[in-house]
Formats: structure tokens, sequence, C-alpha cells
């Protein structure tokens, strides 16, 4: 038995990180050690305005079985809480879908229903090489892919969807070519602010200069972008470019592997290469209020120590620590086999990133943002398509929940819609061709439900094999039960609701399979729901107060939703 927010584990088991792209596939980094490490309860809360953290776990204590001998499930309502960020239910949307797909009436409808809430743009290692202006106005000399979607596509997708967005800026940009797309997205067509020139000689002009490209494009109105990333995956650099800090099979077209080069620049005059310090000072000189973010690693000793030096040049001017997770790189043994990872990884990864700040930023944890994470690190390891099928569904919700709890503030799943790879398999969330959901869609669906604190839960069934458990609170008393039931066997049980008072209605939404293996499953009893899921609705359970007796079905996750009645 364990007793958290969720079960901690103290495994920390392998690390992959991995530039995703469909047209470049990569080799990730070596397997971290995996050997036992404390465990932490960091909840990092709004990237903005983080509070202090804490480092107290709860004690597991032995549970009592129900009177008729089921295992008995406690949620602590009236225990301690912590801030669940919805920022952890955001996916990548790359700009090889084209404007096309961005304009799709049903691509834009699933992606409202899927609740994603922050969408990171324009798309792994493609935004190292992508240039913002030449792709909006379509100059060959300076786009390589004039036929992607350009920023007011990614604007006006943004827009129809309701949610919010990440922009990772090429680092083989300029701070002011950075600064002016800044002014692009958030800008005022009347503001003089002068950009200036660059370390190349070009004038990126005024402020109000780009905004006023924004407006000619179809959106006089700003649409404000307040994450930003600096560079994607720099630290995997190819060798012929990046310096001999770079590994021989190295992916990212970049100027460095070098992670203090990449903080602070290298060259001088028109040679120069500028750090990120550079880029956030020139990008928050157009909009103070922006967050900017820089390429982390998930343990920050590993790639040539890329994360410390990250950290130590960073400081107090590091908005937020970016890392990258791929669960995999070979071929999983089993279906089985990925379901006990992530609650094996997440302790470790957060706490070598939280004793990095501790010793090298005064104590100052800045908030971590899981930026690209999924089940393989390139797609063609994955020849029994496991990320198209139910259990990457029940990997990708239990990846939330632990990120949840071990403190990660935001989370992009890789990613919305990919491009089926040659044997098969697909990272996207939705077939870009047929426009069919994977089965992993469903996992966000159901957080994106979730309430906004965590609660404490009390199992004895392993959180590893058999049941993972998350509990919350929403402001207006609706708790929250999610369960992931990673067996083929229904698991009856009773949950007991400690320190609750009256009456609540529950309902159950559900996503099931058959098995493990399954591509066709079920959402709320229905097999292919509408693409705004209008026609599979919440199942009505009844009304509880104290306690209620619920059946798990076989590989499934349910959330079950308890709202007081008068």
């Amino acid at each position: 038995m364990r007793r958290t927010f969720v079960m901690l584990m103290l495994v920390a088991g392998m690390v992959a990180t991995a530039a995703c792209s469909r047209s470049a596939p990569i080799r990730p980094a070596p397997a971290a050690d995996a050997s036992p490490l404390p465990t932490s309860s960091l909840v990092q809360v709004p990237i903005d305005d983080a509070p202090a953290p804490t480092d107290d776990v709860p004690v597991s204590t032995p549970l009592p079985s129900s009177p008729d001998g089921r295992p008995l499930i406690t949620v602590h309502v009236d225990g301690d809480t912590r801030p669940l960020d919805d920022r952890l239910f955001g996916t990548n949307i790359p700009a090889w879908l084209g404007p096309s797909n961005l304009g799709s009436r049903d691509v834009r409808t699933l992606t409202t229903a899927l609740g994603a809430s922050v969408l990171r743009l324009p798309g792994g290692s493609w935004s190292n090489a992508y240039s913002w202006l030449a792709c909006e106005t379509g100059d060959s000399d300076g786009c390589y892919w004039t036929w992607a979607a350009r920023p007011t596509d990614f604007l006006n997708f943004v827009r129809a969807t309701g949610q919010q967005a990440m922009w990772t800026v090429s680092i083989n940009g300029t701070s002011k070519e950075a600064a002016a797309l800044v002014a692009f997205f958030n800008g005022s067509v009347d503001d003089t602010t002068v950009i200036g020139v660059d370390v190349r000689g070009k004038d990126w002009k005024t402020v109000g200069d780009w905004a006023k490209l924004r407006a000619e494009n179809g959106n006089p109105e700003p649409l404000p972008i307040k994450l930003w990333e600096v560079g994607n995956e720099v630290y995997g650099g190819k060798p012929d470019g990046g310096g001999p800090e770079c590994a021989d099979w190295g992916w990212e077209d970049v100027w460095t592997c070098d992670g203090k080069e990449y903080m602070l620049g290298k060259g001088a005059g028109a040679e120069r290469h500028e750090g990120y310090l550079e880029f956030r000072a020139a990008m928050r000189a157009v909009d103070p209020t922006i967050m900017v973010g820089a390429v982390g690693v998930p343990h920050p000793s590993d790639w040539s120590n890329w994360g410390n030096e990250v950290i130590v040049e960073g400081g107090a001017n590091l908005d937020f620590y970016v890392v990258h997770y791929y669960a995999f790189d070979r071929q999983p043994e089993s279906a089985e086999s990925i379901l006990v990872t992530p609650q094996q990884i997440w302790a470790g990864i957060m706490d070598s990133t939280n004793a990095a700040f501790d010793a090298l930023a005064g104590g100052r944890r800045a908030p971590v943002a899981v930026t690209e994470y999924n089940l393989v690190a390139f797609q063609e390891i994955d020849n029994e398509q496991i990320m198209t099928r139910a259990a990457n569904a029940l990997f990708v919700a239990d990846m939330v929940g632990q990120m949840a709890v071990h403190g990660v503030t935001l989370a992009n799943q890789w990613d919305l819609a990919n491009g089926k790879a040659g044997n098969g398999t697909d990272y996207g969330l939705i077939n870009v061709d047929t426009k069919e959901r994977s089965p992993q869609y469903y996992a966000l669906v159901l957080w994106s439900r979730f309430a906004n604190t965590l609660l404490l839960v009390d199992s004895p069934l392993s959180d590893t094999t058999t049941l993972s458990l998350y509990a919350g609170r929403a402001d207006d008393g609706t708790l929250s039960i999610m369960a992931i039931n990673k067996t083929g066997e229904p698991l009856d049980a009773q949950l007991r609701l400690d320190g609750a008072s009256g009456t609540f209605s529950v309902s159950a939404d559900t996503f099931a399979a058959q098995s493990l293996d399954s591509t066709d499953i079920t959402f709320n009893g229905v097999a292919d729901p509408a693409i705004d899921l209008s026609d599979a609705p919440a199942a009505k359970v009844g009304d509880v107060d104290e306690a209620l007796d619920y059946v798990f079905a076989p590989y499934s996750i349910t959330l079950l939703h308890l709202v007081p009645t008068p």
C-alpha cells in the first residue's frame, strides 16, 4: 500500500530525449541510472507565480479492506490539497500539418473537444529551422517549407479553438528576430517601441510594424502568447555544426551543444550566435509579461552537464526549465511493460532537477515544463504500433497524473497529429489523413475534465500493475476520482470519502478497451463518438454520501464526478 496524492515510486527509470519529426527520427540519450532515489512532493503552480515548495511526503500506513473484503480506497476530502495546473493537458501542433489541416473545421472541433490547454508551436526540430517572417510572407529564399503553416495559420487555429499557445523560437535566428515575432502576436499597431538592428545587420523596425503585418493578414487584434521557448533540444546538435560536445548521432541543426554557450552565446559581430539570455531580454523588451523557457534535460548532469550549466547561467532569469521525455529508446517488450513506467521515473527526474536548483540557483526552483513526451523516442522503433493502441492511453493518463504529483507545471504531449510512419505507428492524437482519434486522445479529454486541486488517496492496490488513482476537488466542491485499471479484470472496490459531508450526485466518464493491444475502444460506451463528443455523455451512477461501490472496467480509465447536491 502507498499513501500519497498518488502512489509515489522510488525508482528512476529509463530516460530518453528525442526530437520528434516524421521527417527526421533521431537517436535518444543514453538510459539514466536506475538506482533508487528519494521521492519528492514538490508542487509548482502558475509558471509566473509559483509558491515556495515543500518536501513533505505522506507516510505509508496499512489500510483495511471494506467489511465484505473488497479493496477499500479512501479519498481524504478534508485533508491536504495541492494545486493542479491545467497547463499539464497540452499538446504540440507541428507546422507540417499545413494550412488545410489547421483550417479544417473537423480538426478544430476535435482540438476544442480535446480540451488541450496549451498548444506548443511550430513543432519540434522544425522550430530551429523555422524562419517565421519568411514563412509568413511566402519567401522561398528564407522559408524551407512554404507549403507549411504560417504564423497567421497558427494564430487563427489557436483563436478558433480557444486555447493558449506556446512558441519555440529558432536558436539559429537572432534575438531581435524573435522579439519581432513577439510583436507580431502580442503587439499593438500603434506601438512605436523600437526593436532595432540585429547582430547580422537586419533592421527589425518597431513593434507596430509587425502588428500591422498581422492585421494585414486578417488579425487586427493581438493574440498574446505568454509562454515562449528558445530553441528545441539544442543539446542534441549535430557534431558538424554544434562543436565537440555534440554526440556523433546528434540530430539538431544548431551551433552549439554546450549549455553555457547556449545561455551566453558565442562569437562577435556579424558572426555572433546569441544565447538564451539575449533572446529573453530582447523578447521581454517587447512584452515584459511573457515567460521565456530555457532548454534543459531530465537529469541536469546528463548531456555533458548541460542542465547544470543552464541553471547556473540562468539564475533568476530562468523563467522555466524545459524537459523532454520519451520512455523507451527501443521497442517495448510488451504492452504491459509500459504501464509501470510513469510510476517509476518522475520522482527521480524531479529529485535530480530540484537538487540542481538547490545547489546551483540558491534554492530557487524554476518551474519545470515537459514540452514533449510520449512513449517511444522515435517512431521507427515502434514496430508493434503500441502508440496507436489502448496501452498508450493508459500510459499517457498515468504520465499526466505522475507529472502533476511530482511538481511538473506544464506538459505537452507529442503531438496532436503527426503522420503515420512506414511501420504503421503514429505519435498523433488524431490521424492526419482520416481525422480518426487514437486511444491516447481520450486520456487528455479525461484529464481536462478533472478538478483543479489534488487530494490524498489511500489504496491497498498496486499502482504499477493494478490501479493508479488520482483524486481532486474543484472550487465548487465537486470531487474527481480518476482510476486507471491496468488489468484485464474488473476491479470491484469501495471508495470512502473521508471528511465529506452531505450527498453527492455521481456520474462517470469511461474509456475502455478489450485489450491493451486494441485500437478499437469505447468512450462512455460509444465506439466512435461524434467529433465534439456530444453523443457520449457521462453515465449517471446515482447519489452517495460517505461511500461509493464501484466496479472499474478492465483496461480502462474512469473519471468519477461527485457533485454536491443541495
